[in-house]
């Protein structure tokens, strides 16, 4: 995990704000096969954050398929809207816990939804989900294209520590700003550190394991470079790009504050909520 217990930045409560007069916080992740590993290890520490900060976090889980086992937000759609009034509710006391939604095909379904009652598509989603404070997107950047047309927010793209080729984390930057219109950020996942030990030898390279780790390092800092150059002459702008070390709590603190920042605030609805159904959420 990137998380470690250690007091909060003081500067981070400046970026939230009471949900009852902000409305709905909405960030997004990207979620890709390849880099699944790296991004759990950023994802759920930072909602750990959030909620730490008051936040009632809800993760709409694109990786996942709902099923008649496993409900999630396609069951929950299911609901005529205005039965979606009562919105789904947080029964997560827990601040360590994260309520999650498998969400894969509810993602594809929820425009068809917007279109029914009448509201741009981030809208309709805050309908079903009025219990919460913040919505967490995990979903490929093809399914989070729809959802990001015209909102003010920048995804995040997790790059793993191990990546040998950057050309996957391109498309999805490509993708992302040519069908929605949006930037997005870009944290560079580092590997932990090994051990202290004896030296030991690199055998495939003929020699230290220091140099190898010195090698691989200045590598994957050239690629990363080659990215943000190849997006600002291609797409118009370079992403941000945030480090993100093992166990560095001032790395994830800066994170959330940027992500705070980016995300989308969608406003209040105006109409009373009715008593809630029991909630189809469970934690992570």
């Amino acid at each position: 995990m990137l998380e470690r217990r250690a007091p909060l930045h003081q500067g981070m409560a400046l970026h939230v704000s009471d949900a009852g007069t902000a409305g709905l916080r909405v960030l997004a992740v990207l979620q890709s096969a390849a880099g699944a590993a790296a991004e759990q290890a950023v994802l759920w520490p930072l909602c750990a954050q959030l909620q730490r900060l008051g936040q009632k976090v809800l993760v709409l889980d694109g990786s996942q398929s709902e099923s008649f086992h496993t409900p999630g937000l396609a069951q929950l759609l299911q609901q005529h809207a205005w039965q979606a009034q009562a919105g789904l509710r947080s029964t997560v006391e827990e601040k360590h816990s994260v309520a999650s939604l498998p969400a894969r095909l509810g993602l594809k379904q929820i425009q068809a939804c917007a279109k029914e009652m009448g509201l741009e598509t981030l809208a309709a989603l805050q309908a079903y989900v009025r219990g919460f404070s913040t919505v967490l997107i995990y979903a490929s950047a093809e399914a989070l294209t729809p959802l990001l047309q015209g909102q003010g927010l920048q995804p995040l793209l997790v790059v793993p520590p191990d990546a040998e080729h950057l050309m996957e984390s391109y498309r999805q930057l490509k993708h992302l700003a040519l069908f929605a219109g949006v930037e997005c950020t870009v944290a560079a996942l580092e590997a932990p550190l090994t051990e202290n030990g004896p030296a030991r030898y690199d055998w495939g390279r003929q020699q230290s394991s220091s140099l190898t780790a010195r090698q691989n390092a200045q590598t994957r800092l050239q690629r990363l470079n080659a990215l943000l150059q190849c997006s600002q002459r291609n797409l118009g702008d370079a992403p941000v790009l945030m480090r993100l070390r093992w166990r560095q709590t001032s790395d994830l603190h800066q994170l959330t504050l940027h992500m705070l920042k980016t995300a989308c605030i969608l406003p209040m609805h105006g109409q009373a909520t009715p008593a809630a159904p029991e909630s189809l959420a469970w934690s992570h």
